[in-house]
């Protein structure tokens, strides 16, 4: 998994962060939700995407399905996956199942994931499964690419209207009807 195939993963959460951005600077609503019917269509529109890593494999991530875990402020997200070698042809296929907490970084405005958790991964390759430690190497890379990645980063402007407005933290909590953002300000 690469840095672009890692930021199809959760891309519904760029919207979360535009509204971040849009609203907290603009002396609008201090809370900001989104339904999970409106999270899964918004990233049911980024897929299929397909990916090209270091020019040797074509890889595909597609149906995406969310699910909220509010007992846990956590979301998960379930994808297919492809990945076709170009040399040799061989294609793996497969299913990949994450969960992770979101996180509000001031000092740059940013959304990024945080405690990413792997809690399956099965390829089929060829004639039978991934053998396990194949797929415990796979899940370890996983997290560790996805642990405190960057969905969204604001731009200089809304950065500065974020600072002006005094916007100093937004708490993310997942509720049983969707994401909340709440904006807390410096005073």
């Amino acid at each position: 998994m690469n840095r672009r195939l890692a930021s199809t993963v959760p891309a519904v959460m760029l919207v979360l962060a535009a509204g971040l951005a849009g609203c907290a600077g603009l002396g609008g609503p201090r809370n900001v939700t989104l339904s999970q019917e409106r999270m899964q269509s918004l990233i049911e529109r980024q897929f299929p995407r397909q990916h090209r890593l270091l020019e040797v494999v074509d890889i595909m991530v597609a149906r995406p399905t969310l699910r909220l875990l509010p007992d846990r402020n956590r979301i998960a997200t379930d994808l297919d996956l492809s990945a076709t070698e170009r040399l040799s042809g061989r294609t793996v296929r497969g299913s990949l199942a994450l969960d992770y907490a979101l996180r509000y970084e001031p000092s740059d405005a940013s959304l990024r994931l945080s405690q990413v958790r792997v809690q399956d991964v099965k390829l089929e390759v060829g004639s039978g499964p991934l053998s396990p430690s194949g797929a415990r190497l796979g899940a370890l890379l996983a997290e560790r690419l996805l642990d405190d990645f960057v969905l969204y980063r604001a731009d200089a402007e809304r950065l500065k209207l974020l600072q002006r407005a005094g916007v100093a933290a937004a708490e993310i909590v997942v509720t049983s009807s969707g994401i909340e953002l709440r904006f807390a300000e410096t005073r």
